[in-house]
């Protein structure tokens, strides 16, 4: 039987996209199932996720945050809100009896404001971004030892910004970005680049957000009727510190944290491990496999941090956890078939949760 730990931040029951129980119309279920997740984990304080966003003014106290850096040289202004709504996605605080919970919230977040709002009212979310101050913020991250970023924006591309990311890659670090809100089917940068895994946005009800980008290569999670952390008092979106929030800025750090738990079962994932695990993982939708509106599905969070703790175990035992092998039981608890070579199973022994 499984424990499936429920929170005691009030909030908690907006969280369609943890426990879905009907919240906003939506259909019971259709969610990442991240509550069972957590009867593994709820993440730990060596994984970190970089936040390259608004910035944060690190008074609320609902957010897990460990340190932020302006790299833009400017104060935050009034319409600099979306960088607390994103960065409580993934690391608002669990248990504390206040507000919402994030996806990973005892991994803490990093936050560098690379993003500039514009000030003219109503704030239209557009800004301004300067590359060599993103490219600082990546090798920030990277030194602050951030295992995860995420970028919730959309930029012009950039060949200093593109080699940041794969130099960071390559030295350990998952990326994810927002696929953006244009309702098209494509890209945009930096989710084109293939260091970075791109997220689109669902709706409670089971199908793609209407605003959401889309294409054959995105992983979908929550991103319509999103509880989440607002800037403190009357600077923020509404003056009570939450705010209900829509668009794949804030499915992008769902799929975040979720490799944030991922990460803190099992710390020797590599980048191309959390990748394959995701996808493999995802919840399919549409049709039948990888397809043009809904790419590889909906993130899950129990499966994927399963899987991950399958490979450590394997890992352990010096065997090899066999991608194809890895099933789940009837009774819910997941297997894997762990052999003594990356090709062969001449000996097998079967780990169960």
């Amino acid at each position: 039987m499984r424990a499936d730990h429920i929170p005691n931040d009030p909030g908690f029951t907006n969280l369609w996209g943890f426990r879905n129980t009907g919240q906003y119309g939506g259909q019971v279920g259709f969610d990442m199932d991240v509550d069972t997740a957590w009867d593994t984990t709820r993440g730990v304080s060596s994984v970190s996720v970089l936040i390259l966003d608004t910035g944060t003014d690190g008074n609320h106290p609902d957010l897990n945050e460990a340190a932020r850096m302006d790299f833009t040289s400017t104060a935050l202004n009034g319409c600099d809100n979306h960088g607390v709504a994103v960065a409580g996605c993934v690391s608002a605080i669990i248990d504390n009896n206040l507000g919402t919970v994030g996806v990973a919230p005892n991994c803490p977040v990093l936050s560098a404001r690379i993003f500039v709002s514009f000030t003219s009212l109503p704030c239209s979310g557009a800004g301004t971004v300067i590359a060599s101050q993103y490219v600082n913020a990546l090798q920030w991250g990277m030194t602050q030892g951030a295992r995860i970023s995420n970028a919730s924006l959309s930029l012009v591309s950039s060949s200093a910004i593109s080699a940041q990311y794969n130099t960071t890659r390559t030295n350990g670090m998952v990326h994810f970005a927002s696929a953006g809100n244009d309702g098209l089917s494509g890209s945009n940068y930096p989710g084109s680049l293939n260091s970075v895994h791109e997220v689109a946005a669902l709706h409670p009800g089971g199908q793609l957000a209407n605003f959401s980008n889309f294409s054959n290569d995105v992983i979908c999670a929550p991103g319509e009727f999103i509880y989440t952390t607002d800037r403190v008092g009357a600077v923020g979106y509404n003056g009570t510190n939450y705010v209900v929030q829509a668009g794949t800025s804030f499915a992008s750090p769902y799929t975040a944290g979720i490799a944030a738990l991922m990460r803190s079962i099992s710390p020797l994932l590599t980048p191309d491990d959390v990748e394959s695990i995701l996808r493999s993982t995802a919840t399919d939708l549409g049709a039948t496999g990888r397809d043009n509106t809904f790419g590889w599905g909906m993130a899950n969070a129990q499966r994927a941090v399963a899987e991950a703790l399958l490979r450590a175990q394997c890992a352990f035992l010096g065997g090899y956890c066999h991608q194809s092998t890895v099933g789940y039981a009837s009774g819910g608890g997941a297997f894997a078939i762990c052999s003594t070579t990356p090709l062969t199973c001449p000996g097998t022994a079967t780990l169960k949760l």
